[in-house]
């Protein structure tokens, strides 16, 4: 059976906005919610936000939403958007699954994906140890320093400067405090020193008064009002290194988090935005190291696509040998659109048994071989989507 992703957010504020009027079910608990107020939300993710109400108290924040109408099973991925507020959620995801009797119009069709290739990756930790900030690792760098502080720059945040680094090379008390925590850490206001320690933030507490004092001076005397420091883990959640975004101003120069921190545009969407972009960034990474491609399968089906383009799903046939593969590992494969052939990269997500001993697999794409490629792909998906649950 296909399924369809969808995150577009006008797309996803649709479906959301006519389920007012309908009972889901919390896909774990079995607990049933109506839904209330669903509103677009202008902040870095492009995110949609609902109230969820029930007649008993909620047993636990749902992870996702269930309801089954007459033609398609709907499920709502959401997240908690404030950890003080138990019933407002975000909707980061729906899943539209036809049901039986109506698959036929809503199937994907003739999509296959060929030379589908694994790599293996080094050890990045490993590798960035004894060798340092090769030529290789100091373009990436270069690359994505200028992408974060244009992007966060055009969501309203004044940024001096964005540092990555890894934790092998610190030497100061606090980084190597944040590598034994491993958590993130944010001074909001030097001057005022202010801190933020909610949401497992790192606490200046645990340190010493008088290096607080010292640390705080040195950032004032470079004109620095507000330091947002975000971990990056690799493959196995090992801690790998940072993201230092650095500000004139405080709280990152946004009017937002000085004015609300915990709000609808606050703290949540940046540190989500900041997470995906680590994975992204570490995919860059262990790409760059990947070795031993080998070909897993010359051409198999498409199962479904998300709206999106940067996930889809693979049917490999029966006898394929991957079900000791490495989640996270690096994947290629190629798809024909308009004519022309693609080739994507990507990540292994996930790996399910399917129909007649047949193995279902996950991926999530991160680039294209062709500058059009991703953009055409999200294209490709939205039309077959639209075709599939109009």
């Amino acid at each position: 059976m296909k399924k369809y992703r969808l995150t577009d957010q006008r797309t996803v504020l649709g479906i959301v906005s006519k389920l007012t009027t309908t009972i889901l079910q919390d896909k774990d608990t079995k607990q049933k919610f109506t839904l209330q107020n669903p509103v677009a939300i202008n902040d870095i993710l492009k995110s949609v936000h609902i109230t969820i109400s029930t007649t008993d108290p909620i047993v636990s924040k749902p992870k996702s939403l269930v309801s089954v109408l007459k033609e398609n099973r709907i499920e709502l991925r959401v997240k908690p958007v404030n950890p003080y507020q138990d019933d407002l959620l975000q909707v980061y995801e729906i899943l539209i699954e036809p049901l039986e009797r109506s698959a036929k119009r809503a199937t994907i069709e003739d999509i296959s994906a060929y030379e589908f290739k694994m790599a293996q990756t080094a050890d990045l930790g490993t590798v960035i140890s004894i060798y340092g900030k090769t030529s290789i690792i100091n373009q990436i760098l270069n690359q994505w320093q200028i992408h974060l502080e244009q992007v966060l720059a055009n969501y309203g945040y004044f940024i001096k400067k964005i540092q990555i680094g890894f934790y092998y090379a610190v030497d100061t008390q606090l980084m190597e405090a944040l590598a034994t925590s491993k958590a993130p850490y944010y001074v909001r206001d030097a001057n005022k020193r202010i801190f933020y320690t909610e949401r497992g933030f790192f606490s200046p507490k645990k340190l010493s008064e008088i290096y607080i004092r010292s640390y705080l001076d040195s950032l004032l005397l470079n004109n620095i009002k507000s330091t947002l420091i975000f971990p990056i883990f690799s493959k196995g959640k090992i801690l790998l290194g940072y993201f230092e975004i650095i500000s004139n101003l405080p709280d990152l120069g946004n009017p937002v988090l000085q004015s609300d921190i915990e709000g609808a545009e606050g703290i949540g969407p940046l540190l989500n935005f900041l997470d995906q972009k680590a994975e992204e960034f570490v995919f860059q990474l262990e790409f760059a190291y990947a070795k031993d491609w080998e070909t897993i399968v010359r051409t198999t089906p498409v199962r479904d696509i998300s709206q999106d383009g940067r996930g889809i799903g693979i049917t490999f046939p029966t006898g394929t040998n991957i079900e000791t593969s490495t989640l996270g590992s690096p994947v290629s494969f190629q798809m024909v659109i308009n004519s022309s052939p693609y080739t994507f990269y990507g990540s292994l997500r996930s790996i399910k048994k399917g129909e007649s001993d047949s193995t279902n697999i996950g991926v999530q794409i991160f680039q294209c071989d062709k500058p059009e490629g991703m953009s055409y792909l999200s294209a490709y998906a939205s039309n077959l989507i639209g075709e599939a649950v109009s």
